[in-house]
């Protein structure tokens, strides 16, 4: 993208900026020192990767000269459709978005924000002032609780660089007009 505007630069400033960002999340997770820090930082580079998605999103959608204050894969295809207009960037995410490492991410978000439901069959309920105070509250160490729904700090960064990869694929075939 050379010859980049201002807003084009800031665009792809902030993308790149969002995966230096699951960068310093994947490496402050490899030196946690216990289990939640561990999941803390593997959440938060997620989160970055997810960020790093919309806001390519946004440089697609600047690219483009599209006027769209959050825009998606299906917003930016109806505004180049009504031109008549296709993207190869969109037509390739969109096929990574169905079944690829950038669905992978997006199913890995969403199960940070709505975590799965644990299975407790075999939980005794400790209730340790039952006796003294009638409570029945559970009482559960979630630090015990199975996060196999969380991808690894590995995998984070796999997929940060599959991305990367990705990204510097579509810039390179991105050519002002």
């Amino acid at each position: 993208m050379a010859g980049k505007t201002r807003v084009a630069q800031y665009q792809a400033d902030r993308t790149n900026q969002k995966l230096y960002f699951c960068r310093l999340a994947c490496k402050a997770a490899e030196s946690a020192a216990n289990k939640q820090l561990y999941q803390g930082e593997c959440e938060t580079a997620i989160f970055h990767l997810q960020g790093a998605l919309l806001a390519f999103f946004q440089e697609l959608s600047h690219f483009y000269g599209l006027s769209l204050s959050q825009p998606t894969v299906a917003s930016i295809k109806a505004k180049l459709a009504e031109r008549t207009q296709v993207s190869p960037e969109i037509q390739r995410i969109e096929q990574l978005l169905q079944n690829g490492f950038l669905a992978e991410i997006t199913r890995a978000y969403e199960r940070c924000q709505y975590a799965p439901k644990p299975d407790f069959p075999d939980i005794s309920y400790a209730t340790p002032h039952s006796s003294e105070e009638g409570s029945n509250d559970l009482i559960v160490n979630v630090v015990t609780l199975s996060n196999q729904w969380l991808p690894d700090e590995a995998t984070i960064r796999e997929w940060r660089q599959q991305f990367l990869t990705l990204i510097d694929q579509l810039r390179g075939g991105m050519a002002e007009y």
